[in-house]
């Protein structure tokens, strides 16, 4: 969970917007299955408005954990053609510290029928899959994150090997393979343990392999405004479709693309709140 200081192009500032990769994707998720939960700890300044937005949302916070640190925060400036620059206040240790631990999962969401591990840093990663394998039979997907990649490539393989659902981005194979041959990626990431791997392409869709077998879902068409967050609503949604409707891949794979469509359309998370107050409401 973060607090997101936003530029617009046209030099306006959005100050003490919500975001982080667990809300983007909860919210996502929940269009498919509606009792999809987060876990995610915030820091001690986190506002009250904001929790009252992701109630209307239909979200609990008991996944909620408070940790005696601020909130983590980012400055995020949009340019014209779309391109972003991120300030980042919050230090590595503070990420690491808002990483949610195996503690923090409520009691009453052990017995989900998946879990996503989002990106965080790595040992945080690797906790939350050990535990989740040996405590549950839960299917396990991860996704990773770009920036720790580099000099930890060995820990993140045997990480890949442990889940069942493994989601990179583009970027994230060209990183840890140093190629762009997807199928072929998909395939060695495969032969690590994961018995289906889905690798996000951004506007060219996903490419999913499993079992040997790899097709290839194009992107859902959308006014694209600002990308940040739509690689998580693609994971969420995908996750959260493959369980409702019978492990059917196909579905899956569509349903992640249009989750990821709807984060486009506007800046930070507005659009995926207000779609998801609608829907909790009824409309």
């Amino acid at each position: 969970m973060t607090i997101d200081d936003l530029v617009l192009p046209d030099g306006r500032e959005v100050p003490g917007c919500i975001g982080g990769d667990a809300l983007y994707a909860a919210l996502a998720a929940r269009m498919w299955e509606p009792t999809t939960e987060m876990v995610a700890p915030v820091g001690r300044d986190f506002p009250p408005s904001i929790l009252a937005e992701m109630s209307a949302a239909g979200l609990s916070d008991r996944g909620l954990p408070r940790r005696d640190l601020p909130t983590l925060h980012n400055r995020v400036a949009y340019c014209d053609n779309g391109d972003r620059t991120w300030t980042l206040f919050s230090s590595d240790a503070d990420f690491d510290a808002l990483s949610p631990i195996p503690e923090d999962i409520p009691e009453a969401y052990r017995a989900a029928e998946a879990f996503l591990v989002l990106a965080m840093t790595l040992p945080a990663q690797e906790r939350l899959v050990a535990h989740l394998k040996a405590t549950t039979r839960a299917l396990v997907a991860l996704d990773p994150q770009e920036d720790y990649i580099a000099g930890n490539e060995a820990a993140l393989r045997r990480l890949i090997a442990k889940v069942d659902l493994f989601m990179p981005s583009a970027e994230e194979v060209r990183r840890l393979l140093g190629h762009e041959d997807w199928a072929v990626a998909a395939a060695t990431f495969a032969a690590l343990g994961p018995e289906t791997v889905v690798i996000k392409l951004g506007a060219e869709g996903c490419l999913v392999h499993h079992r040997g077998k790899t097709f290839h879902e194009p992107a859902t068409p959308a006014a694209v405004r600002d990308t940040t967050g739509a690689g998580d609503c693609f994971c969420g949604a995908f996750a959260a479709s493959l369980v409702s409707n019978g492990f059917d891949l196909t579905r899956a794979a569509r349903h992640g693309t249009q989750g990821a469509s709807l984060a486009i359309t506007d800046y930070g998370v507005a659009n995926m709140l207000r779609t998801a107050v609608a829907m909790n409401r009824g409309g």
